[in-house]
């Protein structure tokens, strides 16, 4: 199991403008969706929000046909530059698709960013050689061990117990988040750290995912929850 399971929490625009620092101290991550943003508030006004919150950013780019929620505008490399510069350290993070040949993102192997490479599907669940398969595909980077999101769609909980497990047998071998999206993956969002996911994805305002539930929610479960059965099986064999 994870050291410490740490909480991304996912921004839009309209949440960044009104945080505070009081409101993140629960927060281990802000992940800036930056396509619910608009490029003169990236360019003008990101950084010292961000900088006035003093916690280590994930900056995140969804094209339209990747969300559920509808973006600003369509944003180029250019558009993003100079915020990626002023956060370029391996104390912050990049999302990298590993399901697009291409990124916003140009030359990120060569920046001091943490990467996490991701793979969303919005209908379906996703089986272990396949998530084997993207993982030896993606770019290799100098810095940090990269860590390997899959964020998927079960049709029930037994396709959700075996995507969780299958999530920890390739934690023996990688960094690893698993995300089941919906409501049948309440327990990969509040729990998923007994399946040795490492981080968990909450919102500060609207859910920007299915599923995704506030930073208060997650901790009442944790709390009333905890003690509760176990619902993991025995890992599966390749």
């Amino acid at each position: 199991m994870p050291e410490s399971y740490k909480i991304i929490a996912s921004v839009g625009e309209d949440d960044l403008r009104h945080l505070q620092k009081k409101d993140v101290k629960e927060i281990d991550v802000i992940e800036v969706r930056l396509d619910l943003f608009s490029r003169n508030y990236i360019q003008k006004e990101m950084k010292k929000k961000l900088k006035a919150l003093g916690l280590p950013v994930l900056f995140t780019y969804r094209r339209a046909e990747d969300s559920s929620v509808r973006s600003y505008v369509k944003l180029f490399h250019e558009d993003v530059e100079g915020i990626l510069k002023d956060f370029n350290d391996n104390a912050n993070y990049l999302d990298i698709e590993l399901n697009r040949e291409d990124t916003i993102f140009k030359n990120y192997e060569n920046l001091n960013y943490r990467i996490i490479y991701s793979y969303h599907s919005f209908k379906k669940s996703i089986l272990a050689n396949e998530m084997t398969n993207f993982i030896n595909k993606a770019k290799p980077v100098k810095k940090k061990n990269p860590i390997f999101k899959f964020a998927i769609t079960p049709e029930d909980i037994e396709e959700t117990a075996d995507f969780l497990n299958d999530i920890k047998l390739l934690s023996k071998s990688n960094t690893m988040i698993g995300i089941c999206m919906g409501e049948l993956g309440l327990i990969s969002r509040v729990f998923g750290d007994k399946f040795n996911s490492s981080f968990t994805y909450m919102t500060l305002g609207e859910p920007k995912a299915p599923g995704q539930i506030s930073v208060d929610t997650f901790k009442k479960l944790r709390a009333d929850l905890f003690k509760g059965p176990s619902l993991t099986k025995e890992p599966k064999e390749d």
